[in-house]
């Protein structure tokens, strides 16, 4: 153990890193990343990526998921081991479509200290791949104009980044660019015309404007058939080359794009000559020579020149886990066809040694779809994520022997790699591997129906009130590790309990050959068990969508993982502010009890009541007329039963009015006074408005709450 401290002691800036916190707040800018302070640095430290470090941005353009991964270097210097809480990794995405960059959204890693350790092959454990996620609903456009945008991700390990800074420089972690690629929207009626009159070459009118929201519906269009071999010679430059190594105009190869049509042949279950015979003969009239295409292919493997796996990491939220590749597109052509086309995949499988036995498992493969897009060279290329959602329940260890598993991703172009070989590599792509954490807990009973997580957040943050957890184990989203009192998260302080309001969604793991239902009942009036039986959308691990519906008696069926990546098992519509309790109860497929099997029962505090909000003026009293250089004054009130934040401003320009904002509600009607010096305001039309938001936790969401606003109005003269 002393071997150990002294190690730790003797790592880059490990005192800096423990006291982190009484740094900060005796000194803000002690590291010099908080410029335009009276307080001078102490110690100059930026973008240091010694303990953590962010490997790759990317983007899913079927989940509108964006992802980030970061590798964590050091066995401690992360605020204790994974019987502690921790210490949070906090990443913000911004996205730039060509007009500068857009906040996103924020997310969080929780990373602990986890011993040095080799696994069962003696290769070193760390670093330890993490992945976190963030839901985006990104700008779209016709398949004709490909949406690249930009994004940008800033980690920064114990300080949140904030928002609206794209430029913000962390003291330890970094930032990172990459280029990503949009879903095409549905194409719409105008679009269509637009399209058909180019293809005439005839100039079309602008549609009057009565016509115009006609023309803007969206047409849902069949998927594009995959552009046969003559016509990918056609699109690559007309004439194949006759021999391997010579470039098509397009500077696609033949043994490029005739590929998948090779591997028809050589991964048929049967040998057929007639087959190969109609291969060459197609070869032939494409003006393609068969015999080289194949001598080609013979010298090529694990080629990456026009695709290549760049990261992969373990995404470990509770009830959330996913495995998550990433792929960069290097080329502008050479993946059969443009956004308007079918184009082609990109195979990613995945592979696990779950219990370091070194004996990799097959999870599954994941196809993300990739184009011909012209400018993805000059962008650096473009980055896409491969995502598999992973059930880790049965892998668990107790907190103290932290669980450390190996994991491996196979890219192919073109043609799925092997399911039965995870060191088989094909003509185009790569494997990696690395180190994951799997998060600490104890493996499901079979027999017992599991609610993991409610409104959000896991059960195990929600007290036997109802309300969410504070102090050391302060309650935080499941899907984004970020506090459960977003004002509090916001401004640095600490958490406070948290009711439940809206929409409360019901999470837990699959139990497959089952069926569920959800139940809740009302224990501060008293009542009867009402079934939770709201028809579910659910996601699928490729992005689709289906609904689930309940049977005659409300028991929906258990679903696959891969059928409900979100592990989604009830919406219950909230209403009131009583205390609450929902159960979860198992059934067999005929709806009958499953003998020995208990439910789940969790006790919820709702509130579903907006705060009260309001202002006066009291000098001259409302829509009064002032002259600049006025100081009013006047009463306002925000409060509510679980008072969140409120704040104090006014429109359409800042005023310098005080008090601005805070956490703790007012008095009272009449409320706190406030008071505003006009002196530096310019002459107009202004409303004083107050905006309050409580703690709620409203459907499900983070940062969703339930607000309430009121405004007066006053003139502003330069002289009365």
């Amino acid at each position: 153990m002393a071997k150990q401290i002294e190690t730790a002691i003797n790592l880059k800036n490990f005192n800096e890193r423990v006291g982190f916190h009484k740094l900060i707040a005796t000194n803000p800018n002690y590291f010099g990343n908080f410029a335009g302070t009276e307080f001078k640095p102490v110690l100059a430290l930026s973008n240091d990526t010694f303990y953590e470090e962010l490997t790759c941005v990317a983007f899913n353009p079927d989940l509108n998921q964006l992802e980030a991964v970061i590798q964590v270097k050091q066995a401690t210097g992360y605020a204790g081991d994974d019987c502690s809480s921790g210490s949070y990794e906090y990443i913000r995405f911004y996205v730039d479509y060509g007009t500068g960059f857009e906040d996103a959204g924020l997310c969080a890693i929780n990373v602990h200290d986890i011993p040095e350790a080799t696994d069962c092959a003696k290769n070193p454990e760390k670093p330890l791949s993490y992945s976190a996620s963030l839901q985006i609903a990104p700008k779209t456009n016709d398949c004709d104009d490909p949406v690249l945008p930009n994004v940008r991700a800033i980690l920064s390990w114990q300080s949140i980044p904030p928002a609206g800074n794209p430029n913000w420089t962390p003291i330890w972690g970094n930032h990172l660019d990459s280029h990503v690629q949009i879903k095409p929207g549905q194409a719409d009626f105008a679009d269509l015309i637009e399209d058909l009159f180019e293809d005439l070459k005839i100039k079309l009118p602008s549609l009057p404007p009565k016509y115009q929201a006609v023309a803007n519906i969206p047409i849902p269009l069949p998927d594009p058939p995959p552009i046969d071999l003559p016509g990918l010679v056609k699109l690559y430059g007309g004439a194949a080359p006759k021999a391997a190594g010579v470039k098509a105009a397009a500077s696609v190869p033949a043994h490029r794009y005739g590929f998948p049509e090779v591997q028809k042949v050589i991964s048929s279950p049967t040998v057929s000559s007639q087959a190969v015979l109609s291969k060459i003969n197609l070869f032939k009239s494409a003006g393609i020579d068969w015999t080289a295409v194949i001598a080609a292919l013979d010298g090529i493997n694990a080629d990456v020149s026009y695709e290549q796996l760049e990261c992969l990491a373990l995404e470990g939220n509770l009830g959330l886990e996913r495995l998550v590749a990433t792929i960069r597109i290097k080329q502008a052509v050479g993946y059969s066809g443009d956004l308007c086309s079918a184009g082609s995949y990109e195979y990613v499988a995945f592979w696990a040694d779950w219990d370091d036995t070194c004996q990799y498992t097959y999870l599954g493969t994941v196809a993300v779809n990739v184009h011909d897009i012209a400018t993805t060279p000059a962008l650096g290329g473009l980055c896409y994520s491969a995502v598999l959602p992973v059930d880790l329940s049965q892998h668990r260890n107790t907190c103290d022997k932290p669980k450390i598993a190996r994991v491996r991703a196979v890219l192919s172009w073109a043609v799925p790699p092997s399911t039965i070989d995870p060191n088989a590599l094909t003509t185009w792509g790569n494997l990696i591997d690395t180190h994951v954490q799997i998060r600490p807990g104890s493996a499901p009973n079979p027999l017992n129906p599991t609610i993991s997580i409610l409104g959000g957040i896991p059960t195990s943050m929600i007290d036997g009130s109802g309300l969410t957890t504070t102090g050391l184990n302060s309650a935080r989203f499941a899907g984004n590790n970020l506090l459960a009192d977003s004002a509090a998260q916001a401004a640095g302080q600490p958490a406070r309990p948290c009711p439940f309001g809206g929409r409360v969604e019901v999470q837990g793991p699959e139990f497959p050959g089952y069926l569920y239902r959800i139940q809740v009942r009302n224990l501060t009036a008293g009542g009867t068990w009402q079934d939770v039986a709201t028809p579910l959308l659910l996601t699928r691990s490729d992005g689709t969508t289906y609904m689930s519906f309940p049977d005659p008696s409300n028991f929906f069926t258990y679903q696959q993982y891969f059928n409900n990546i979100e592990n989604l098992l009830g919406n219950w519509d909230s209403s009131g502010d009583d205390q609450w309790q929902v159960k979860l109860e198992i059934a067999d497929l005929s709806d009958n009890p499953v003998p020995g099997a208990l439910p789940d029962l969790h006790v919820i505090q709702l509130d579903n009541t907006a705060p009260e909000a309001a202002v006066h003026i009291d000098s001259g009293g409302d829509c009064g007329k002032f002259a600049v250089g006025a100081v009013l004054q006047g009463h306002f009130v925000a409060r509510d039963a679980n008072f969140g934040v409120y704040s104090l401003g006014t429109l359409p320009f800042p005023g310098p009015i005080s008090p601005n904002g805070g956490l703790v509600q007012t008095a009272v009607a009449p409320g706190d006074p406030w008071t505003l010096d006009t002196t530096s305001m310019t002459p107009c039309g202004y409303v004083i408005e107050v905006d309050v938001e409580d703690r709620s936790i409203v459907n499900s969401a983070w940062g969703a709450h339930n607000n309430a606003s009121n405004a007066a109005g006053f003139c502003l003269l330069k002289t009365l």
